[in-house]
């Protein structure tokens, strides 16, 4: 497991809600605290869309909602003039986009050996933290993998001139 404290909470937001940077991620869960507490699973339900929907938005390829689908509810959820008090959200690579980071990092990793790789976004006390992690099958000391994971959103953040700590 990897983290870091964002620094620049108000352009990772911004980064998180209003651009495709995060789309390649399922939202697997998310916790919010305003002016009640949200808790939503992130399973996407069948019988909300029609078949065209799915066939669009390929979401047979998926356990959980698309971020690009989920985000625009989620920010309709917290905009306002004040901040929530607290923010989780649980994303989960994608089995299509594992494939293909596992094949651009010449990864020895077998997709199949890997239960998923996560993102989780924790903002509370005014402070956010990022973790990411990878989920195995079975027991492994191979921590390269995290650490090319971790690598890549640290290089996503400083693209974007957002400093972590």
């Amino acid at each position: 497991m990897q983290a870091a404290e964002v620094l620049d909470v108000k352009q990772f937001m911004q980064l998180l809600l209003q651009s495709p940077a995060f789309d390649f991620y399922e939202m697997v869960s998310a916790t919010l605290r305003t002016d009640m507490d949200y808790s939503i699973d992130g399973r996407w339900n069948h019988s909300f869309f029609d078949d065209d929907e799915i066939d669009t938005n390929k979401l047979n390829d998926y356990t959980y909602l698309p971020w690009s689908l989920a985000k625009t509810k989620i920010f309709a959820l917290i905009k306002g003039k004040k901040t929530p008090t607290v923010m989780k959200i649980v994303f989960k690579m994608s089995n299509a986009n594992l494939e293909s980071f596992l094949h651009s990092s010449n990864s020895s990793q077998n997709p199949n050996d890997i239960t998923g790789v996560y993102l989780n976004i924790l903002f509370q006390e005014q402070k956010l933290n990022v973790t990411c992690s990878v989920s195995y099958k079975d027991f492994n000391l191979d921590k390269s993998m995290e650490q090319d994971i971790f690598n890549n959103f640290i290089t996503l953040l400083k693209s974007n001139n957002i400093s972590i700590q």
